[in-house]
C-alpha cells in the first residue's frame, strides 16, 4: 500500500473511533436530596406526616439515559433511619447500592449517604421508594425514566408525550402508626 493510503485509512479509523467514543460516552448525573417530614401535605385530607424529597411529594423525577452514572446524595433529616431502593434498576457488581436492608445500612438521622449506580443497558420506566420502617406508606417515592441512547433505535414510534404514573396505597393513619401496629402485631 502507498503511504497516502495508510494515512487515509488511519484518518478514517481515528475519526470513526472518536465519533464512536462521543456517541457511547455516558453522562454523570449528580443529585442532592433533602428528605424531610412535612405535615402540611394531605394526600387523603387527613393530618399526617408525609415524607418529602426536596419538599416534593411525590419525589423528583430522575431522567437519565442508558449507561448514565447516577449519584444521589441523600440527607436524612427525619427522626428515624431511612433507606431508598431503586426498583428495577440492575445493580451490577454493586449490590451495596441497592438500598435494601441487608445489603445497605440505613442512613441514620442527621446523616447522609451517596448512592452511586450505573443504568447499564436498561431503558424504560422504573421507580424508587423507601424500603424500611413502612416509609413507603409515608411518601419519598418517585419515578426513574431511563431513555435510550440515540445510537440505539427502539422498536416503536416515538411517543407524543410522556408522563409518569405512580400507584400505591395511602392510609388514613400515618406510616408511623402503621409501622408501630405491624411491628407489635408480628412480634
Amino acid at each position: 500500500m502507498a503511504p497516502d493510503c495508510h494515512r487515509f485509512c488511519l484518518i478514517h479509523f481515528v475519526s470513526f473511533t472518536t465519533l464512536l467514543l462521543v456517541l457511547v460516552n455516558a453522562d454523570e448525573i449528580f443529585l442532592e436530596w433533602q428528605v424531610n417530614i412535612n405535615t402540611t401535605i394531605k394526600p387523603v385530607s387527613v393530618d399526617q406526616p408525609v415524607i418529602t424529597i426536596n419538599g416534593m411529594f411525590p419525589g423528583p423525577l430522575i431522567n437519565a439515559t442508558t449507561n448514565d452514572i447516577i449519584h444521589v446524595n441523600v440527607f436524612n433529616n427525619m427522626d428515624e433511619p431511612l433507606l431508598i431502593t431503586w426498583n428495577g434498576i440492575q445493580q451490577r457488581l454493586n449490590s451495596w447500592q441497592d438500598g435494601v436492608s441487608g445489603t445497605n445500612c440505613p442512613i441514620q438521622p442527621g446523616l447522609n449517604w451517596t448512592y452511586v449506580f450505573t443504568l447499564k443497558d436498561q431503558i424504560g420506566t422504573f421507580s424508587y421508594f423507601p424500603s424500611i420502617n413502612f416509609h413507603k406508606a409515608g411518601g419519598a417515592f418517585g419515578p426513574i425514566r431511563v431513555n435510550n441512547r440515540v445510537v440505539i433505535p427502539v422498536p416503536f414510534p416515538k411517543p407524543h408525550g410522556e408522563f409518569d404514573l405512580l400507584v400505591g396505597d395511602w392510609y388514613n393513619e400515618s406510616f408511623k402508626v402503621k409501622s408501630h401496629t405491624l411491628t407489635h402485631y408480628i412480634v
